[in-house]
Order: C-alpha cells, then sequence, then structure tokens
C-alpha cells in the first residue's frame, strides 16, 4: 500500500522553479550591466518618446523572462496570488505598508514624503509631454515601475519557496526574506550605500510578504507604486 504523502514530500515544481529562478536572475543582472551605459540615453531623454524608452528598458530587464516562462509554463497570474478572493485584504495591507515606509522616509529626510514616483526620471519626462501624452507616460510608468517591479519581486519569492519546498507563507517565509536581501543587494552593489540597502531591503520585504500573509498579490503593486521614488508633498 502506498504510504500518503506529507508535507515534507519532494514538491514536483522544485526542479524547473530553480531553473526558472537561475535564467531570471542572470538575466536581471546581464540586463542591468548595461545601465551605465545606457544611462544617458535612458534618463535624460525628453516626452513619451523618452518614457517609453526607458520603460522598454526596464521591462526587459525584469518583466520580459518572467512572462517567457509564464507562458513557456502556461502559468497564469492566479498562481502568483492575483485574484479576487482576500484582494481587499491585500490591499490594504499594501496601503499600510507603503504609509508605514513613507513616514519612515518622511521623518529620516527631514520632510513630508508623500508623492508617489516624482523623482523618477520617467514622471520628469511624461510632465513634459501635452496633456494626453502626458497621461499615457503616467500611466506607463505606474504600468512599469509599479506593476512589473512588484511582480518581478512575487515572482521571485514564489519560484525560491517552490525550489526550496517551501510554502512561502508567513511574515518570515524564505521567498520573503530572498528576495528582500535580493532587492538590498542589488542597490548596494549599485552604490547606494548602506541606507540605500536598508531601504530596499524593506520594500522588498513588503512587496513579498503581502502574497505570503494573505494569498493575494494585489496589493504589492500598491506598495510598490505609493513608494517608489517618493517626492516631497
Amino acid at each position: 500500500m502506498t504510504p500518503p504523502s506529507t508535507a515534507r514530500d519532494t514538491p514536483p515544481l522544485r526542479h524547473p522553479a530553480a531553473i526558472d529562478l537561475s535564467i531570471v536572475i542572470a538575466f536581471f543582472l546581464a540586463c542591468s550591466a548595461f545601465e551605465p551605459l545606457l544611462d544617458l540615453r535612458l534618463r535624460h531623454g525628453r516626452g513619451l518618446a523618452g518614457v517609453l524608452v526607458l520603460a522598454a528598458y526596464q521591462f526587459a530587464c525584469e518583466g520580459l523572462v518572467p512572462l517567457l516562462i509564464m507562458i513557456a509554463r502556461r502559468e497564469r497570474l492566479s498562481r502568483y496570488g492575483f485574484t479576487r478572493r482576500n484582494a481587499g485584504t491585500s490591499v490594504a495591507l499594501g496601503l499600510t505598508l507603503a504609509a508605514l515606509n513613507d513616514l519612515v522616509a518622511s521623518w529620516y529626510a527631514g520632510a513630508l514624503l508623500w508623492v508617489p514616483l516624482s523623482r523618477h526620471s520617467a514622471t520628469r519626462m511624461a510632465l513634459e509631454a501635452p496633456l494626453l501624452a502626458a497621461l499615457a507616460g503616467l500611466m506607463v510608468t505606474v504600468a512599469v515601475w509599479g506593476f512589473t517591479e512588484s511582480f518581478f519581486g512575487v515572482f521571485f519569492a514564489k519560484k525560491l519557496n517552490e525550489a526550496l519546498g517551501r510554502t512561502g507563507r508567513g511574515w518570515l517565509s524564505t521567498g520573503v526574506l530572498g528576495f528582500a536581501f535580493f532587492n538590498g543587494s542589488i542597490h548596494l552593489a549599485i552604490g547606494q550605500g548602506g541606507m540605500g540597502f536598508l531601504t530596499s531591503f524593506a520594500s522588498g520585504y513588503a512587496i513579498a510578504v503581502i502574497p505570503a500573509v494573505t494569498e493575494n498579490a494585489w496589493g504589492s503593486p500598491v506598495v510598490q507604486t505609493l513608494t517608489n521614488a517618493i517626492g516631497r508633498v
């Protein structure tokens, strides 16, 4: 008689998840390596065209490979927590974590920092454009630096949990802490120092922990959008 399966059994997704995560990390690092060479073109564009060029590069680094993997694996967004179930709780937690983040950032800066994406290059480019183009540019900015960046974290955390055979649930789950450390380390590596590591660790933690405790990921793009490149009121 075959014994019943237990939580300690090896999950069938462990090996594919490890491959997926390795590919995503390798491509992200390779893509990011070109950023210093492209910085002048990417950061100094103008209008909607400038936003689209910058957004295309960012999407290529963080969104393209996860999307291709999802297509190849026939995965849906619902598998990553983008469903209706618990959406209200997820968004509420996202708003709470965003408010806490902005309050701490304001205290550290000695000024009220509450305007999302106001210091972002893409926002500046969008606001230089005529009204309709400006609105389109702002929508692209939120889609890429809000949703896509947050989905990268959700994807990373889920694949890491699956690769290690973990449930991915709880405030201190392996995937949550793993992405938080990865996010902080990337910003430390590009010269943002210890404070850059801490703030990026905190934002990475907030993005990944929401689906880990609510089983819904819609709060992740909320917190990412509301805390990314915040500026003074």
